[in-house]
This record gives C-alpha cells, sequence and structure tokens, in this order.
C-alpha cells in the first residue's frame, strides 16, 4: 500500500473554503429564522451554534496554516495539549450547565448514561465480591452493552466514581485518538492532511458532547481510531508485527462488547484490505494468508455463541428495524408524520453528508439536537471535501491504497442507512474521524478544477437545510 499521492494543492485550509462556510452558515440560519419565524430557535442554542460553526471553520483554518511549520513532535505535542485542554474546559463547563439546565450532569433527557453510571457501580461491586463471570451470566444485557458499564467499573475501582473526574480521563483519551488520527490520515495521505485531521478532530463539536456526558461515544471513537492506526501499520509493514497484530484483534474484540455492527464492519475492512489492497508488501500472499488465519483463529476462540447471535438477529431484522422504527416514530406524541417514509433509499444518497441541523423549535424535547446544530452544519460542509477527495482517488487509481479506511468507513455508513439509526448524529460517530481524514484529503488536494463545485454544492446544502427545517415542522403540523 504505498503512498504515491501527488504534490498537494493547499498545505492547510485555504480561507476561501472556511469564510463561505461561515457565510454560508448565518445566511441559513437568518433564511430559516426568517421563513419559520413563528417557531424560532431559542436564542441560546443559536449562540451554541453558530460558536460551533464559526468556531470550527475559523479555527481549522487558522491552525492548520499556523502550526504547518511545527516540526512533527512538536505538532504531536501542540496537538495533544490543546486537544486536552479544551475538551476539559467543557467537561467541566457541561457538568455545571446541564445542572443549571436540567437539576442533573446528564445530557437532555438523559437515559443510557444513567443505565451506563448504574452498571459500571453494580460491576465494579461484583468485581470487588469476585464474581467478575457472573457480569456475563446475565441474560438480561446484550453483550454489545456490557463494554462501556464495564470500563466505567475499571475507573469506579480507580479513580473512584465522580463523574467529573472519569470525564476527564474521556478528555483524554479522546486528545489521545487525535494524535492517532493525525498519525493514520498522515500515513495515508501526507503529513498536511494529517494534521488537518488531527486539527478538525480537535474542533468537531460532535466529539465535545460526548467527552462531557458518560455516553459509551468517545472510548467506541478512540478504539475505533486505534483499531484502524494498528492495522493500517499491519498491513503496510514488511515484516509482520506482532504488536500491530495483538492491538488490531483486542479492538474487533472489544467492538463487539460496544456496538455489534464494529465488529462486523472491522473484520469485513480488515479482509477486504488483505485480499484487494493494491502495494509491493501487501502482494506477498504467505503473509496475507498468516494474517487471516491468525484472526479467524483469535475470531473463533472469543466470539461466543452469544455474541454470534447478536450478529445474526442484526442481520435478520435489517429491514425491519427501519421500517417499523420510522413508524412508531410517525406515531408517538411530538413524532413527525412524515418519518413514515423514511427508507434507505431516501437515506443512502446523503448518508457522507446527514444528519442535517435543526435550525427550528420544531420539538422541544430535542434540546440535544438543537443544542449542537452546528456540528451537524459542519458535517454538511466537509462532506464536500469527502466526497472530493474519493472522486480523486478513484479518478487516480489510488483507492486500493486506502482500502482499510475505505472500507471501513462505507460499509459502517451503509449498515447505518439500512438501520433504524439513519438519522441520528450519534451512530454516524464511529466513522466520523475516517469522514475527517478524507475530508483533509479532499482540503490539500481541491485545485481550481475541483474548487469551481465548491459554492454550488453550498447552494444545494442551503436548500436542503430549509427544507430539512420546514420537514420537521410540516410533519408534526406547524409549517
Amino acid at each position: 500500500m504505498e503512498n504515491n499521492l501527488p504534490p498537494q494543492e493547499n498545505p492547510f485550509l485555504p480561507s476561501y473554503f472556511s469564510s463561505k462556510a461561515i457565510a454560508l452558515f448565518f445566511l441559513t440560519l437568518v433564511a430559516v429564522s426568517v421563513i419559520f419565524y413563528k417557531h424560532l430557535l431559542p436564542f441560546i442554542w443559536m449562540v451554541f451554534a453558530t460558536a460551533e460553526a464559526v468556531g470550527f471553520f475559523y479555527f481549522t483554518q487558522l491552525l492548520s496554516k499556523r502550526w504547518r511549520r511545527f516540526s512533527e513532535k512538536k505538532f504531536t505535542k501542540e496537538l495533544f495539549t490543546t486537544s486536552l485542554l479544551i475538551h476539559a474546559i467543557w467537561v467541566v463547563f457541561a457538568y455545571f450547565f446541564y445542572m443549571y439546565m436540567s437539576g442533573e450532569p446528564f445530557e437532555f433527557a438523559a437515559a443510557d448514561s444513567h443505565g451506563y453510571v448504574a452498571n459500571g457501580l453494580n460491576f465494579a461491586h461484583l468485581i470487588t465480591q469476585g464474581q467478575f463471570l457472573s457480569i456475563f451470566a446475565n441474560k438480561g444485557m446484550d453483550v454489545s452493552d456490557m463494554g462501556f458499564p464495564l470500563w466505567l467499573s475499571f475507573l469506579d475501582l480507580t479513580i473512584g466514581s465522580s463523574l467529573i473526574l472519569q470525564r476527564l480521563v474521556h478528555a483524554a483519551f479522546s486528545a489521545w485518538t487525535a494524535v492517532l488520527l493525525y498519525r493514520l490520515t498522515g500515513r495515508n495521505f501526507g503529513e498536511s492532511a494529517g494534521r488537518l485531521a488531527g486539527i478538525m478532530f480537535m474542533l468537531l463539536p460532535n466529539f465535545f458532547f460526548y467527552v462531557g456526558i458518560h455516553l459509551k461515544e468517545t472510548m467506541m471513537i478512540f478504539f475505533v481510531v486505534a483499531f484502524a492506526e494498528h492495522a493500517d501499520q499491519l498491513l503496510r509493514d514488511e515484516r509482520f508485527n506482532i504488536k500491530n497484530f495483538v492491538w488490531t484483534v483486542s479492538m474487533i474484540l472489544i467492538f463487539f462488547l460496544f456496538r455489534t455492527a464494529l465488529g462486523i464492519t472491522a473484520i469485513f475492512a480488515l479482509i477486504t484490505a488483505l485480499v484487494f489492497s493494491k502495494g509491493q508488501h501487501i502482494k506477498k500472499w504467505g503473509k496475507r494468508l498468516m494474517i487471516s488465519g491468525w484472526v479467524i483463529l483469535f475470531l473463533s476462540l472469543f466470539l461466543t455463541t452469544r455474541m454470534a447471535n447478536e450478529v445474526e438477529e442484526l442481520y435478520q431484522y435489517r429491514n425491519q428495524n427501519q421500517t417499523q422504527s420510522y413508524r412508531w416514530r410517525s406515531t408517538e406524541q411530538g413524532g413527525n408524520d412524515y418519518a413514515r417514509y423514511g427508507t434507505v433509499a431516501l437515506f443512502l444518497p446523503m448518508i457522507f453528508t446527514m444528519p442535517f441541523p435543526t435550525f427550528t423549535l420544531a420539538n422541544d424535547e430535542q434540546k440535544n439536537q438543537m443544542m449542537f446544530s452546528g456540528g451537524y452544519f459542519d458535517r454538511n460542509v466537509y462532506s464536500f471535501f469527502v466526497i472530493a477527495a474519493l472522486l480523486l482517488l478513484i479518478k487516480r487509481h489510488q483507492w486500493r491504497e486506502h482500502l482499510l479506511i475505505i472500507a471501513f468507513m462505507i460499509t459502517y455508513l451503509l449498515i447505518i442507512a439500512k438501520s433504524a439509526f439513519a438519522q441520528s448524529e450519534r451512530f454516524h460517530l464511529p466513522a466520523v474521524p475516517f469522514l475527517l481524514a478524507f475530508a483533509a484529503y479532499g482540503m490539500t488536494q481541491t485545485g481550481k478544477k475541483e474548487r469551481k463545485w465548491y459554492v454550488p454544492f453550498l447552494v444545494l446544502i442551503f436548500f436542503v437545510i430549509v427544507g430539512w427545517n420546514w420537514f420537521k415542522l410540516a410533519g408534526r403540523g406547524l409549517a
């Protein structure tokens, strides 16, 4: 998997792109507010959305330019420390903000968070009683829900049950993830793209949100990027590296404790890369067969019948789940009557770009969506560079050199597009680091030929966001 990329067009994000993205945000927010003035987005969420959208594009442009001359060592240190500082500040702010807004230090309409904290404490108690194995005998909990409570039980037993302390630990893991993504992207797409990806990960509001609450996404994303980083090294190294192999297999096994679809995706991506990748090192079929054999052996030992049943259940109900879920959402109190029309045929063409921001007060219970609507907008815009990157790799016949991350990203998004969670930002997150990697490559490679499509794409995004907010209101009889 050689890296034979052409010279970069942009060593950092040009202000041409960032300034137009910021201008589009204000234009769209004002347009939606004027058109649907009777259901104006509350001012506090406008402030959040503005900080998220403007801050992301402004500081991505500024820092990618300012830090471009740093040595690799200095950049890595700066990325980690700045990311840790930003996320730690958010942890403290979010704790007291949620306490003030809802009376508890959890996200609005918290459900899973409470369960994770309670199960973590329960697991910790069982461990202290010498009953660790009994945790896995609990038939009332899916294997894919055990990973995060087990992690929390470890934190409970080591640093205590303080929510802020545990979230600060997660902030450190999020900062580490930014560094891992920088290395992964740099190895695949060059140093400038790697730095852009790391900076964007550091600044993306969506990751702030999950560091500041007690959901499993922060740790799950860390494991996803750690898997990709070590698997990518394993595939590229001329010699078989036992350390990278152990990391790769360990991450795959951990996935099944967090989300079944992740384990399936990782296995498929690794096998796809082993069989079809292009490069002088990976052409050695002996190495391919050896790695494949070891992966199959380890998975056969650890993939228990219970895990296998969850995988089978996920497959059997892949279509039924989506249909039933959207039908239910169209009839529940506060739901959207038009949700019944949600299908994979509708979601698939937009899977790189969605979800879209909520810039209206369509449902007061959706405070989380309103609070982080600016982060959704960021995704809508940077998806242009993701699409551009994939098209450029196909045009240059270089896509096979990056099959691991391409296969993981596309396979996971396809699974989500066919699930009941196609519009849920939370379930998209494991693919977001790879979207950022490709967006970073697209930003460094977008020249005059590709640049001409940027403004038309932003115009399209403008109309889609306006249409989406009409949809949210009209489906509830408010438009």
